[in-house]
């Protein structure tokens, strides 16, 4: 005798096994439902239904539209970080350089009289330090093109090499030490100091600008006068004043080179960055031989 049940209330059969089922045969498959859309729950949030921002699928957010990836600032660090490691070992091995030839005539008596013998090869390194200076500072694809920026680096650092040897051949080897000794710290200074103030010093790059123009045209008044009328405490004056401007520049080129400033350089740049943080101390070097070093003639 069969019964005939009848269907429950409010059944409906487009919502019956809405996923996996077994079949008749014991196995497992996937029912296929035709125009079956179930609608997802609505979000829940603070103790009421409200709605959520939605994740769309983009690099910033995480695989299957979950949380948002906060590495984009992150990335900037390192590579900002990067930038100024490698800048900071490009100038000390450019230092190095100059360390190592400016040593050569104390040590070696023969090329301490060569290099007294011919001041021509002094306009020469000048020379080519100027044509390649310009080069890499006017030239975007000669700076930042692998290996054409490290060669024109490496002719630059052998040219100013040469014409520090030659300027502290011309001194005496006490005063050479002690101004190294001067630069050393007094750089070592302005460079924490630049990284640790919270004063933006790229912002008085106008003002540098100003100072310097008026420097440079003292300095030439200076020379004029040392030359021809042999007035030479001008020139020493000159040569103080330019050392304290060299320091302002080479604070503005660390927070340049930092980042996080009004005017920052390009990681991109590094060995842009990296000339001018060398030439900053060399010169001041330079400055400072003209204030203390004696000389040997």
């Amino acid at each position: 005798m069969a019964y005939n049940q009848g269907q429950p209330y409010g059944f409906n059969p487009q919502q019956q096994n809405p996923g996996y089922g077994w079949n008749a045969q014991g196995g497992q498959q996937q029912q296929q439902q035709q125009g079956f859309n179930p609608m997802p729950p609505p979000p829940f949030a603070g103790g009421q239904y409200q709605s959520v921002p939605v994740f769309h699928n983009n690099p910033n957010y995480a695989e299957q539209g979950e949380g948002p990836k906060m590495d984009m600032h992150f990335n900037d660090q390192t590579i900002r970080a990067a930038f100024v490691r490698k800048v900071f070992i490009l100038v000390g091995i450019m230092l190095g350089v100059v360390a190592v030839m400016t040593a050569i005539p104390f040590a070696h008596q023969p090329t301490m009289t060569f290099i007294k013998q011919s001041p021509g090869l002094y306009l020469a390194s000048y020379g080519v330090f100027l044509a390649v200076y310009i080069a890499l500072m006017c030239c975007e694809s000669v700076r930042r093109s692998f290996p054409a920026n490290l060669i024109c680096t490496a002719v630059l650092t052998l040219a100013i090499g040469y014409m520090t040897m030659m300027l502290a051949a011309t001194k005496d080897l006490t005063p050479v030490l002690m101004c190294l000794v001067i630069t050393s710290v007094c750089c070592g200074g302005i460079i924490l100091f630049s990284m640790q103030t919270k004063h933006d010093l790229t912002s008085m790059i106008g003002f540098v600008a100003i100072a310097s123009m008026v420097v440079m045209v003292f300095g030439l008044v200076a020379m004029v006068s040392a030359i021809f009328f042999r007035v030479a405490w001008m020139y020493t004056i000159y040569a103080g004043l330019a050392a304290l401007l060299f320091m302002v520049y080479l604070a503005i080129d660390i927070q340049m080179i930092m980042g996080g400033r009004k005017v920052e350089i390009s990681p991109e740049d590094h060995v842009f960055a990296a000339i001018q943080v060398f030439l900053d101390i060399v010169y001041i070097f330079w400055m400072l031989l003209q204030l203390f070093g004696g000389s040997n003639n």
